[in-house]
């Protein structure tokens, strides 16, 4: 059995302006730490060129109209969504290659044909809404394969987990009404970060309520807080949901050396979180886990983060790095109290503290 590792050289053409953080260089930084490390060498590593996706699968997330707009945007040449968010030539191309990518590596896992997999893409995908171009994002690549999973492979219960350091703001609102996939967003607090949501009252609607599970981290917060943060909150949440699928936006941009972002975690810290992760997996889903790329935007995080995402999934030794943070002791115990709320207020939660 193998990690896919789902990789096309058109992640790399999208590009929304000169000297912006969104760049290719990101993904050809992650790609250079795997190749020198020899992953692509390895036997337990199988390099995945994906294929656009299926858009009726597109379509269940996003208005039709919306997806020909950036159609549309990209045979022209480029455009403006946002001040920050533009397409060029490459973009359709590479975001419904992205998604495609994304539905092809929960296939191979559901066939047996993979033990997991890192989709390592661009444009990123947490931030986009139905129709909402929005912080970098297209389509949001993890809420396809989500959807696709639950609709299409008959999964019950789909977890994702959001570590990038901006709240996956897309992603809550599309299941923000579903039992069946429970969304838990670990971000810098929405007061001091784009895109401004993810707050602990965010938790769901309808029969969705309570499978929203917002941890808005205080500016600083790193290994320290995150380790509290799965030994109180995720894993129990786990433990209660049982899920049959785990799938994770990871972003890179939580690392403490980020240039957008003030959280505090190590290469260590995150992974740590990626160790835990596999575990959860192993416990509840057989071992079914897929990661999704989102955010980060140093460069030597991005590809020392990579690396190490990829050597957790395919079992092999963790690449030590010797980047080091000191979270304050103030930070800590704002988290402590952030978790005491949570456990309290998050319905799922309610027979943890019995």
């Amino acid at each position: 059995m193998v990690t896919d590792l789902v990789y096309h050289e058109v992640f790399t053409k999208h590009e929304m302006s000169f000297g912006h953080p969104e760049s290719p260089d990101r993904l050809r930084s992650a790609m250079t730490y795997i190749r020198n490390a020899g992953c692509l060498e390895d036997s337990r590593l199988n390099l995945l060129t994906p294929v656009p996706a299926d858009m009726d699968e597109v379509y269940k997330i996003h208005g039709k109209a919306y997806l020909d707009g950036i159609k549309e945007k990209s045979s022209k040449g480029g455009g403006f969504y946002t001040l920050d968010t533009a397409v060029n030539s490459h973009t359709y191309e590479a975001a419904i290659t992205a998604a495609g990518g994304g539905i092809e590596a929960v296939n191979r896992i559901m066939e047996g044909k993979s033990n997991n997999a890192f989709v390592l893409c661009r444009p990123p995908g947490h931030h986009a809404e139905y129709e909402r171009a929005f912080g970098f994002c297209f389509i949001n690549n993890i809420a396809v394969a989500a959807n696709h999973l639950v609709q299409t492979r008959g999964i019950n219960r789909v977890m994702i987990i959001d570590y990038d350091a901006h709240h996956g703001n897309g992603t809550q609102n599309t299941f923000y009404s579903s039992n069946q996939v429970l969304y838990v967003g670990l971000h810098q607090d929405g007061r001091t970060l784009f895109p401004g949501s993810g707050f602990p009252n965010e938790m769901g609607t309808g029969s969705g309520f309570g499978y929203t599970v917002n941890l808005a981290m205080y500016p600083g917060a790193g290994d320290v807080s995150y380790e509290l943060a799965f030994t109180d909150i995720i894993e129990p949440l786990a433990d209660v949901f049982k899920p049959e699928f785990i799938l994770i936006s990871v972003g890179f941009d939580c690392h403490y050396q980020d240039p957008l972002t003030s959280l505090g975690l190590t290469t260590s810290g995150i992974a740590m979180i990626n160790a835990r992760l596999k575990r959860i997996a192993a416990t509840h889903a057989s071992g079914k886990l897929a990661y999704f790329l989102e955010g980060g935007y140093d460069l030597d995080a991005m590809g020392m983060g990579s690396l190490n995402v990829l050597e957790e999934l395919m079992g092999i030794p963790i690449t030590e790095f010797t980047d080091s943070y000191s979270e304050s002791e103030p930070c800590t115990e704002y988290t402590k109290t952030l978790i005491a709320h949570t456990l309290k207020a998050a319905p799922l939660l309610s027979e943890v503290l019995k």
